[in-house]
């Protein structure tokens, strides 16, 4: 009996002990955590950002950087704000039909935002778009305030580069469009082998996942290195501002069929 009561008491005294542990870890966790948010900059200001979205939009090109945005979100503790724009607020498909979302503002509602992300979609909705005044003057008129910041992903380039906010500036795009890229719109500097560039008031990234990295370096520039990294590990991805672009089989790349777009 005695022999039976002490291993009772054993067994309580180890769960009790990887009880405490576990409870001195998360302690140890959120203390660490609490420590790191604040020594982020001293942020007051609450970025807000603004994705717009449009059928058949590919969706790891804005889902990458709204994760990067939402983990930003909770490790300062609310500094950051995402949502969805878009022409009204119908249904969205993305492409293929893979997911269906409904935008949470028209693009004549929404709230006042600090950045605009432009993902991209394949060429040929792409070339559609361009010739969509109201994109372009939306677009537009959004790069004239002052204080805005547009970032532009994957073949969303275009999009940007169709209002002439590019001109005579450095700017890159997906690789398998960038000589198409070139071609139209002659008067912007295209930098290959990068995963965005930074001009400022204009982001541009090149292929689909490059937005990750834009989103981040947007996160390291407001929220400090250490949240950066933080965001990066807990995605498991290795950020990067330059790589060596792939190289198509066969020399493949797009190439236009219809006419040019006359820029």
């Amino acid at each position: 009996m005695q022999h039976t009561t002490l291993i009772l008491y054993s067994i309580i005294f180890i769960v009790n002990l990887i009880t405490l542990n576990g409870f001195t870890q998360e302690m140890n966790h959120n203390a660490l955590m609490d420590s790191i948010t604040r020594s982020t900059k001293n942020e007051t200001e609450t970025r807000k950002i603004a994705v717009l979205i449009y059928q058949d939009v590919v969706l790891q090109d804005f889902a990458g950087p709204i994760e990067v945005f939402s983990k930003a979100k909770k490790l300062t503790k609310g500094k950051y704000e995402i949502f969805t724009i878009a022409l009204d607020t119908s249904i969205i498909r993305t492409e293929n039909n893979t997911i269906r979302l409904k935008p949470d503002y028209s693009i004549k509602d929404m709230p006042d935002a600090n950045y605009l992300i432009i993902p991209g979609a394949s060429m040929p909705v792409i070339n559609t778009l361009v010739q969509n005044n109201t994109f372009t003057n939306f677009i537009a008129d959004w790069n004239a305030k002052e204080k805005t910041k547009t970032v532009s992903i994957c073949t969303g380039s275009y999009l940007l580069a169709n209002t002439n906010a590019l001109d005579h500036k450095k700017a890159t795009t997906h690789y398998f469009v960038a000589d198409d890229f070139s071609k139209q719109y002659p008067k912007i500097k295209l930098i290959k082998d990068v995963r965005f560039v930074d001009e400022g008031k204009l982001i541009t990234s090149s292929g689909i996942t490059s937005g990750i990295d834009a989103a981040l370096h947007i996160v390291g520039k407001h929220s400090g290195e250490k949240i950066k990294q933080m965001i990066s590990r807990a995605l498991q991805y290795k950020f990067h501002e330059k790589e060596d672009w792939p190289i198509a089989p066969n020399g493949m790349k797009y190439r236009r069929k219809t006419k040019s777009m006359n820029h």
